[in-house]
This record gives structure tokens, sequence and C-alpha cells, in this order.
């Protein structure tokens, strides 16, 4: 039957690899296409990394103020105001080929949009006190992603709850907010979609109020989510009265109808056991288990991963660094229904 997964060979997690069925030609059974990736661009550590904003406000490939290449170990020696920026290999590899590439795509209606599933920055390895969560650092990743057709971000740990200064016992601190401000709110320039996608229109994206870094939109019938689940304990889903992350998904799913189709979740890492009761529980009034697609980052695989954890369950676990972007493509059986992943 062309409509089904496959298993392909074993992923380096020792899960079986699946691989969903391949649009047609002609696109008559294709649904949406769209670009993810994550875990870059790092920069750490490398001759060329050592950038940062000078004394005049100009840029400094190598950086005269501060050692911006300090180890992990070492990194408590940087200034908490330092101004590196991490422009090395990586970054350029973002610049100067994913985005073209990508942007391409979506120009030419192969794609809707491309989502970033966090570390937008080298962490520290010690769970706190990353001192390259600054106002120069994110200000560089702003500007680059800026130049990417409908992107979006979700955070990761190493720029979320790594970061020097993060309060877990508290929803907001300055970096969580500079994060905010950057990628997410109202005047950030992902807090909405700024082309048309293939076939006209583009959706409305939906933002939490208390935390809107988690996102919500619809299009043909699928329910995308973008979470903030991220490695290590996290005020969103260890320490709040609920589960922010949740809480989201069941204030979308609660006024919606028995029209989706299918659900996509971005995250940094795989949402917890209460985002997937939410779902469950919204699966069992609407009657049907539905193809849900998690796509996450954070492992940093040598090959990507399509997983199955059900027979409508997949997970993707995207690469990092210099690698390319997947395209994740929705399927639909024009002749039994239902629909499906596939990943090029």
């Amino acid at each position: 039957a062309p409509y089904e997964y496959r298993n392909v060979g074993t992923c380096e997690s020792g899960e079986d690899k699946w691989r969903g069925p391949v649009p047609s030609a002609d696109g008559s059974d294709l649904v949406l296409s769209f670009f993810v990736f994550g875990d870059t661009p790092y920069d750490d550590g490398c001759a060329d990394c050592n950038t940062c904003i000078g004394e005049d406000g100009d840029k400094e490939e190598d950086c005269s103020r501060f050692d911006c290449i300090l180890k992990d170990s070492t990194l408590s020696e940087l200034p908490i105001n330092n101004t590196c920026t991490y422009e090395g290999d990586e970054f350029h590899c973002v610049k100067n080929g994913i985005i073209p590439m990508v942007n391409s795509n979506i120009s030419e209606g192969s794609a809707a949009f491309v989502a970033h599933v966090g570390d937008i920055i080298k962490g520290d390895n010690s769970g706190g006190g990353n001192r390259r969560c600054t106002n120069s650092s994110f200000s560089s990743r702003r500007e680059l992603f800026s130049d990417a057709s409908n992107f979006l971000v979700v955070p990761g740990d190493n720029d979320w709850n790594e970061c020097e200064g993060y309060d877990i016992g508290s929803n907001t601190d300055a970096v969580r907010e500079m994060w905010r401000d950057y990628f997410a709110a109202e005047t950030s320039p992902f807090n909405q979609f700024g082309k048309d996608f293939p076939g006209g229109g583009r959706p409305v994206i939906e933002r939490q109020p208390t935390n809107p870094e988690n996102f919500f939109f619809e299009r043909e019938s699928v329910a995308f989510f973008g979470l903030n689940s991220v490695q290590g304990r996290s005020y969103v889903e260890d320490v709040a009265p609920e589960d922010r992350n949740a809480v989201w998904v069941e204030r979308i799913l609660e006024t919606a109808n028995c029209a989706i189709e299918s659900v996509v979740v971005f995250a940094h890492t795989k949402p917890s056991g209460h985002v997937h009761a939410k779902l469950n529980d919204y699966y069992a009034r609407c009657g049907a288990s539905l193809p849900t697609l998690v796509v996450h980052g954070s492992d940093h695989p040598k090959t990507y991963c399509m997983a199955k954890s059900g027979p409508n369950n997949l997970t993707i676990t995207v690469e990092a660094f210099q690698s390319s972007p997947l395209l994740v493509s929705i399927v639909h059986d024009p002749i039994e229904g239902g629909y499906y992943f596939h990943v090029y």
C-alpha cells in the first residue's frame, strides 16, 4: 500500500527508523511542507568565533574587549555584561547557506515556513550560569533569523533555563523577557508570518499571554503547536502550579471543533506527559486518535530519526550544528483518509 510507514533501519538511539509515503508527483495528496532544524549556531571555542560588539558599537571579528571563546569550565571569567556575538562557521553556514536555501523553497511554494526547535547559542553544560545569554548574542541571532521567511523558534535550555540569573521559582526574569521581546512578542519579527503560504493566505499565530514563546496556528486542518519544553528543570514544566504547556494546549483544544485531522508539536525536547494527556483528552472527545508528530532537538544525532511511539504517534529528532534543515511533508491518503509524515 502506498500510504503507510516503512521501517528503514535503526536510529542512533536504537529505535526503529520510519519513513512515511512520498507525496505524489502532481502534489495532489500534499497537505503542507515545512522546514525544521535546531541546535545552531553554537560557535564556541573556534578560532573565528571570538566576535563581539566593540566599544564604538561596531562589530569586531576578533574581539578586543572580551575573550569570547572561553571554555565552559572558565566561562565564569567572562563578564556578565559582555558583548560577545559568536558569529563563526556555524553562524555563516546558517546565514549564507541554510537561510537562502529555505527562502528559495518558500518563494517557490515548496514549503510554507521554517521552525527552529531551540538552542540558538551554546550552553555551558552546568545547568545554569550561562554567560552567553546576553543582549548582544540574542541581537545577533535575531538579526540572523530576520532574513528567513516565515521563521518560528521555541526556547532551548542553552538560551533559557541555563542562562545566568534564571529564577526557576518565577515565570520571568531579565533574560527570559529579553528572549520573548526578540523572538516572540508583538514587536518581534517572528510574532506572525510575513508571507503567504502555498495556496494563498497565511494563518494567524496565537500566542499564550503569559508565555508568548508558546504558539499555535492551524492550516489545512492541521494544528501546529510551539511549546517551551527544554532540557533540565524549568518553571514552565516543573514548578508552575500547572504545566504551562499543557494549559496552553488545553485552552486551544477546548474551543476547537473536531475538524482537526492532525497535530504537529515543535519543542526543544519531548513535551511532558501532561501535554500528551491533554491531546489524548481531545482525541477521546472527538472519537479518533489523530496522527501526531513531535519535532524536537537537543540530542544532536549525526542523522535525523523519525521514530514511532504508537501507530499514529511519531517523533522526529533533528540534527544539529551545520546540518541542513529537514523538509517535512504532511501527506493525505485521498482514498482511505488519514494524514502521514514524510521527511526528505
